[in-house]
């Protein structure tokens, strides 16, 4: 499938600015939820741009410097106590919202990963599984992915002998031992069933 269906659909409609959003980090028991809004350049090349679970962590990080380098970029976080308070699902459309308004151009048409709305004042458009088909929305999940498990890198330095820097807060067995073990840490998600 052509990668810039989307975008070149929502150009057609007379849209100029498009950004692709996706988050990272629903699943996890620890950390925040992060999102990246991504407005491509004209003629961007799409090789390599997939879901970044599909991708190696290299790859990842590769095409997030990339990314960076020649696109138009924007992060928003929802920290534990935010997804504790608002529920995962608002807690990521807060950050998609955030990712969005924090680009340094104000897009007029978003394509978003899944089938949830921002309504953030911005025609959308979601896609479910956009990572996947959408070239912007698979540059942002790639940003969202490397981004956070930076963050889970820093809180494994913060809290050594939880292992943040390999399972990145996902309820992983050897995560899950270590909570039975170790006990509950003030980033992990409260409302969660395994917590």
């Amino acid at each position: 499938m052509n990668k810039l269906f989307y975008e070149n659909k929502a150009l057609k409609k007379g849209y100029k600015i498009i950004a692709g959003v996706d988050e990272a980090g629903r699943g996890p028991l620890a950390g925040p939820v992060v999102a990246a809004a991504v407005v491509l350049p004209e003629n961007f090349d799409c090789t390599g741009i997939d879901d970044s679970k599909k991708l190696s962590e290299k790859k990842r990080a590769e095409l997030a410097e990339m990314i960076c380098k020649t696109c138009k970029v924007g992060i928003g976080i929802s920290c534990h106590e935010v997804i504790d308070k608002v529920n995962i699902r608002n807690a990521s459309l807060m950050a998609m919202v955030k990712a969005v308004y924090c680009l340094d151009i104000r897009p007029d048409c978003l394509l978003i990963d899944g089938n949830a709305r921002t309504d953030c004042g911005i025609y959308e458009e979601t896609i479910v599984k956009g990572d996947a088909k959408s070239c912007s929305i698979g540059a942002a999940s790639i940003i969202a992915k490397v981004f956070r498990d930076k963050i889970m890198e820093e809180y494994s330095i913060i809290y050594p002998g939880y292992y943040f820097e390999k399972h990145k807060g996902y309820p992983t067995k050897k995560h899950k031992a270590l909570i039975s073990e170790l006990g509950i840490l003030p980033i992990h998600r409260k409302t969660f069933k395994l917590i």
